[in-house]
């Protein structure tokens, strides 16, 4: 029996860039946006006018993706995906016991029967600061569209508003650390939804080649439990790359007990380093 109690051992933040290898598009709807004449404008930030990605964006692409990964390892798809909504399949383990046996539900969450909150956290992504500096006229660009219908061949041209090639988000995922147990498996989970989704797209019309992403990951900081009572730096421990550079997502699922040793060490009673240097 699996008791509700959860643990808390300290927060794993993952920052860096997402850089859009091809026009993103995150749709906001006709009535959101206010540029004329454009039929899907892009999700904007209200205080700024600039595009963002929705954290949820980012997180519901990472779970689907994981979750057809896992279906497909345990060769039970049918079974898997076992909650119907608005005619999709989704997986959504319906109690608490099996929610955290799973590594989908007790990383990405699930609302069965019975609640199981997510480990992690996905924040919005803005801009970085270089790209808020250019004018809004250089981060968006308007594209059109034919569409045919196969039947009748009846054209119809509409104009779709996208994020242009090259523009680059900050994004910060943020996981709890709740189970001694299964923190290394969870980040290993984050990271390959992450890497999913990079051989993959984000956000509209993808099958037309938008939304091609890269991720680089600048820092990878543990907040021990004693950092969030004391802030004394000694709880805290970060995995960087030299100034100017950053890691790749396969290059740290390669070398994951490498690069994260000192986490390790930590967490199953190690010592405390103030800070891991990655040659």
């Amino acid at each position: 029996m699996i008791t509700r109690k959860r643990g808390f051992y300290g927060k794993i933040i993952l920052t860096g860039i997402l850089r859009a290898e091809t026009g993103l598009r995150i749709g906001a709807g006709r009535n959101v946006g206010e540029i004329g004449g454009v039929d899907s404008p892009v999700m904007r930030d209200p205080s700024t006018g600039y595009p963002y990605i929705p954290g949820s964006s980012l997180k519901g692409r990472m779970r689907s993706l994981f979750e057809v990964y896992i279906a497909t390892k345990l060769n039970t798809p049918d079974e898997f995906f076992n909650k119907d909504i608005g005619g999709t399949k989704i997986h959504a383990c319906e109690n608490y016991e099996k929610a955290y046996n799973c590594p989908i539900c007790r990383v990405f969450g699930s609302s069965g029967t019975e609640n199981f909150p997510a480990r992690i956290i996905v924040r919005d992504l803005q801009l970085t600061e270089n790209w808020r500096r250019k004018p809004l006229e250089e981060i968006t660009e308007i594209k059109q569209e034919i569409s045919i219908d196969r039947i009748t061949s009846k054209t119809n041209l509409r104009t779709v508003e996208r994020v242009v090639r090259g523009a680059e988000f900050e994004f910060e995922i943020i996981y709890t650390i709740e189970d001694l147990l299964q923190w290394k498996d969870d980040l290993r989970s984050v990271l390959t939804a992450m890497h999913l989704v990079e051989d993959s797209y984000l956000g509209g019309s993808g099958s037309r080649g938008y939304g091609k992403v890269k991720f680089e990951i600048s820092d990878i900081i543990l907040k021990l439990p004693e950092y969030y009572k004391t802030g004394d730096s000694k709880y805290l421990l970060r995995v960087t790359k030299k100034e100017g550079e950053r890691f790749r997502v396969e290059e740290i699922l390669k070398k994951f007990d490498e690069l994260l040793s000192d986490f390790i060490k930590v967490l199953e009673g190690g010592e405390i380093r103030n800070e891991v240097q990655s040659s």
